[in-house]
């Protein structure tokens, strides 16, 4: 059975670009790497002032407690708004790309699969990966999206584990320096799994909108063709 080209393309006519959902998503991830990125030199300035190498001063731990607590504050808020701009974005984007006749994927199953435990540690992986290789992507590059997942699931666990370190230095101030390092740590995969998604969803929406260009220039032509 053939593909219904004009049908194809009409019916993207009818969805609403990518493009504004691209700019939320890339603007909160880019805000998410410069929160991370300041908590990280935070940790890095307290560590590198530990009098004897564990303890910190009075005045330095009340600095770090303050500016910290604003930063994790900061860090949630902008943590919202990327899941949400990504969310947006990628339910737009598998819309898209079914709308072009390239995608089975259901696009609010593939939402939802981000919310359900376990599943939700390889099924919005094959989501992004399939909408990248149905759009064209090159097999070759398959590992940028491989770095990427496996940073942002680190990055997680890592994160978690920092926090609960750092829940323990009140009953053992031995391990500051320990809590710090993780912290480091952490900061560092949210900086790198951010900038790769980062790169992950650029690329998927230059394929989009080259895709999208097409199709609309053939949707000219049969306009043309018709009323001439």
């Amino acid at each position: 059975m053939g593909v219904c080209v004009p049908c194809h393309a009409r019916k993207l006519q009818s969805l609403p670009h990518t493009a504004g959902r691209v700019k939320w998503a890339l603007g909160a991830l880019y805000s998410g790497v410069a929160v991370a990125a300041l908590t990280g030199l935070l940790h890095v300035w307290l560590f590198l002032s530990l009098e004897d190498g564990i303890t910190p001063s009075q005045p330095n731990a009340e600095t770090f407690d303050t500016l910290n607590a604003q930063l994790v504050l900061a860090s949630s808020v902008v943590s919202i708004i990327s899941a949400i701009s990504i969310l947006r974005w990628q339910y737009l984007s598998v819309k898209v790309a079914r709308a072009t006749g390239v995608s089975t994927e259901e696009p609010r199953w593939a939402m939802l699969a981000w919310f359900i435990p376990i599943y939700n540690l390889v099924k919005p992986y094959t989501v992004v990966r399939d909408l990248w290789l149905n759009l064209g992507g090159t097999p070759a590059r398959k590992p940028l999206l491989m770095g990427w997942w496996a940073a942002w699931l680190i990055s997680n666990g890592t994160t978690k584990a920092s926090a609960s370190v750092f829940n323990m230095v009140e009953s053992i101030p031995k391990i500051v320096p320990v809590a710090l390092i993780a912290g480091m740590m952490a900061e560092a995969l949210n900086v790198l799994a951010a900038v790769l998604c980062i790169h992950v969803i650029k690329s998927i929406e230059s394929m989009l909108a080259s895709r999208r260009a097409g199709l609309d220039g053939i949707v000219a032509r049969v306009d043309t063709r018709t009323s001439a």
